[in-house]
């Protein structure tokens, strides 16, 4: 059966092993990227007691509480069919990231949960993020109410979940070795314009930049530090989800992108399953920018 870390089990405190975060996690290709790495991980063989007890602690966000507790209930499925080895922990938090005025404090309350362990290996899965409004840029029907709320979103809550992620890693971790990474959940928008998709785009090229100067930052802040920091901006391909629905069902959308959308896009499960390889192989450059038709092996 799956053993579950409580904050009472001493053994499993003081244990390494694996935190993974993954924001937007109800549903699409957050869900997806869960359940790909909750595979990745357990096939591997972690080192035999006593040496270690491995931990693999997974802490899922998300606005709908439902929709996260059955991607909860996938995880668990997934770790009983395929390993016995592991301490295995999977929490679930209804946070709105978009909510800028309690975006601070719903991130240190997920992020304390966390802290009596340590971990080895901590990844950051930013994918939380919403369409917005579609149609042209200075179409009358766009309001500075809804592009302020899909940049509190896309954007302003994005950076904000990585610079907390990035200083709690930088707090835990600096007295041990480890791994941190940041995958920034980024789109082909990022670095080509797509007519009467103005602020979705510009949002996606917001978040590589930045977490492209993050790279940067951290990557000369190596030499005082044991962890190994790296961050990836992947472009998971035209993903076949409740989003590409919504782009074909509306009105505003440029025709020259109508025909992209009529035919069969990419599977999430798929796309997430070459997220994990190509961090399981690591030969990217912290902060670039890695397309899925780049490695889709």
């Amino acid at each position: 059966t799956l053993k579950s870390i409580t904050m009472a089990d001493n053994k499993a405190a003081t244990s390494s092993g694996v935190l993974l975060i993954v924001s937007g996690a109800s549903r699409g290709l957050g869900r997806a990227i869960a359940l790909a790495f909750c595979r990745h991980f357990a096939a591997e063989v972690p080192p035999p007691p006593p040496t270690s007890s491995s931990v693999l602690r997974i802490v899922l966000l998300a606005r709908s509480l439902p929709a996260l507790q059955d991607t909860k209930a996938l995880l668990v499925q997934e770790m009983q069919k395929h390993s016995k080895s592991w301490i295995t922990s999977v929490s679930v938090h209804a946070v709105d990231l978009g909510e800028l005025s309690s975006l601070d404090s719903s991130l240190d309350e997920v992020l304390d949960q966390t802290s009596v362990m340590n971990f080895d290996r901590l990844i950051f899965i930013n994918n939380a993020g919403s369409l917005g409004q579609l149609g042209p840029c200075i179409a009358p029907r766009q309001e500075l109410s809804e592009l302020q709320k899909t940049v509190d979103l896309n954007v302003t809550s994005s950076f904000w979940a990585s610079v907390k992620f990035a200083r709690f890693v930088k707090k835990h971790t600096q007295a041990r070795k480890a791994t941190a990474l940041i995958v920034n959940i980024s789109s082909l928008t990022a670095i080509q314009p797509f007519p009467s998709m103005g602020l979705y785009s510009a949002g996606k090229a917001a978040r590589d930049m930045y977490h492209a100067c993050l790279a940067k930052e951290l990557e000369g802040d190596q030499s005082s530090t044991t962890t190994v920091f790296k961050i990836l901006n992947y472009a998971p391909g035209p993903l076949e989800t409740d989003m590409t629905e919504e782009i074909r069902a509306a009105p505003e959308l440029d025709p020259s992108l109508k025909p992209h959308y009529q035919k069969q896009l990419v599977d999430p499960n798929d796309s997430a399953r070459v997220l994990v390889q190509v961090v399981a192989k690591n030969t990217f450059t912290s902060g670039s920018h890695v397309d899925y038709y780049d490695c889709c092996w």
